[in-house]
């Protein structure tokens, strides 16, 4: 998810530029590059055209060009975060296999608390010689071939001393803290994925706009060309290259809208929702962070005391030792106290009490290098796990410090890109009025026109470069804001 919308936006930039290519077009019509409409532009006479001659109708642009006619509400920024954690299954995934983590703990400490069972039995015996049985006191006596034994009672044990099972205890604890902290990992990544596919979509819909205003350019150039041809003062190429321009612009517009529409389909899969693309992102930004210019150690600090990774990691390190505490007690010898009282008899109305209780000891102490294997195995894992810990700070050190150059540095792209628009839209404006007048050339309009429509791109690219460093410099530090 997180490649596929740049590479998206990345071919509706290239898109939008190589399809007008050939007309160079711009993104504002004529009467709306920093001009007033009236006379101080003369867009009504051509040059060379005689007295009393129609002008060539110049169109009124569009007030507010809408990429979809079928939007029918805006979804925000937060909006989008909170449909995503309510239905991303990718957290509901996690979050189950974190309260399994949990559960685990109850099963692992188990053995350590008290055990009791009810136990009621019945047995009918027959012999194959009939044989009387007789005691004193309490014994069953049995005068007959057959004869019934009822049994019911309760048992009880609790463990003394067993450190094994204390150590696997408290390495299921420290399992369940490292799920949990994964479990928030799944949420800062999916965070993470429905800002940028959210930053994706709002920049698609952009150079839709920036397309349909291109179109509606294109068509005001060609009702322009189409008079200058009708009385004379363009030849008929110029008609020919101004009809290429408008069919450019359309298949540009179109790939545009399409392009809006996979976005916001990723959008929608980021979220975890199954409904349809009939809506419009908002203009929601990510404030400016109070660290964007902060030290790198600093961030560091933070990063490495927050990142859910690295406490996930650390988490599966501590309960590693303890499997390895775990192992090496098996050495050790194990205590149990159990105890039981039942009621047995020949007959439900002649029951006789029975009582035990005693103490177990166990001690495994030769297994033919059983446990001294699995200690060394376990010595191991525990290598590989501090080891993890170590690889994953490297890696949270390179995402933060990568994460600010490119915040920095995209924002400074922004500045030269804003500033490319301001002088883009100038030339245009020196341009259109040079060719207005007979003193320019349909080259040097289509190459001012080239140039605008250029920047403009170029200045939606920047703004979504700028939101999605912002939004990958706070999951590198680890902040859920």
């Amino acid at each position: 998810m997180e490649h596929e919308v740049p590479v998206l936006l990345r071919t509706s930039f290239l898109t939008l530029l190589l399809v007008v290519q050939p007309g160079a077009v711009w993104a504002q019509s004529p009467t709306t590059q920093g001009s007033t409409p009236g006379p101080a532009r003369p867009q009504s006479t051509a040059p060379g055209t005689p007295a009393g001659a129609p002008a060539p109708p110049v169109p009124a642009p569009p007030t507010q060009p809408a990429p979809q006619a079928d939007v029918t509400r805006v979804l925000r920024l937060e909006e989008a975060i909170q449909v995503a954690v309510a239905n991303q299954p990718s957290l509901v995934q996690s979050q189950a296999a974190a309260a399994a983590s949990d559960a685990q703990t109850i099963v692992a400490r188990s053995p350590l608390l008290p055990q009791a069972s009810a136990v009621a039995s019945f047995q009918r015996l027959h012999k194959r010689v009939p044989t009387s049985t007789t005691g004193t006191g309490s014994q069953v006596v049995c005068l007959s071939s057959t004869c019934n034994n009822w049994n019911i009672g309760v048992n009880g044990s609790q463990t003394l001393w067993d450190p094994v099972d204390f150590a696997s205890w408290e390495a299921s604890k420290h399992t369940a803290e490292a799920s949990n902290a994964t479990a928030r990992t799944t949420l800062k990544n999916v965070v993470l994925s429905v800002r940028t596919t959210f930053f994706a979509a709002r920049a698609t819909r952009d150079l839709v706009r920036v397309a349909q205003e291109t179109l509606d350019n294109q068509l005001a150039h060609l009702r322009q060309v189409e008079g200058f041809v009708r009385v004379g003062t363009q030849p008929e190429i110029a008609l020919a290259l101004a009809r290429l321009n408008v069919a450019n612009a359309r298949v540009s517009l179109i790939t545009a809208q399409n392009n809006d529409r996979i976005a916001k389909a990723q959008l929608n899969q980021a979220m975890g929702s199954t409904e349809g693309t009939d809506y419009q992102v908002s203009d929601d930004e990510l404030p400016t962070l109070d660290v964007e210019t902060q030290p790198l150690p600093g961030l560091f600090d933070i990063a490495l005391s927050s990142r859910p990774e690295l406490a996930s990691l650390e988490y599966s390190r501590q309960a590693q030792g303890k499997v390895l505490d775990s192992t090496r007690w098996q050495w050790s010898p194990s205590l149990a106290f159990g105890g039981g009282y039942s009621k047995t008899g020949l007959s439900l109305d002649a029951l006789y009490d029975t009582w035990n209780f005693g103490f177990t000891l166990t001690w495994n102490f030769l297994q033919g290098g059983f446990t001294t294997g699995q200690i060394r195995v376990a010595e191991q894992n525990l290598k590989v796990a501090t080891a993890a810990v170590g690889v994953e700070q490297l890696q949270v050190r390179f995402e933060v410090e990568q994460a600010q150059a490119t915040l920095l540095a995209n924002k400074e792209s922004l500045t030269a890109a804003q500033d490319a628009v301001v002088n883009a839209k100038e030339q245009l404006r020196l341009a259109e009025g040079r060719y207005q007048t007979g003193v320019g050339t349909i080259i040097e309009l289509s190459d001012a026109q080239l140039q605008a429509t250029q920047a403009s791109a170029q200045l939606v690219q920047a703004q979504y470069n700028v939101s999605t460093a912002r939004a990958q410099l706070l999951a590198a530090l680890g902040r859920g804001e």
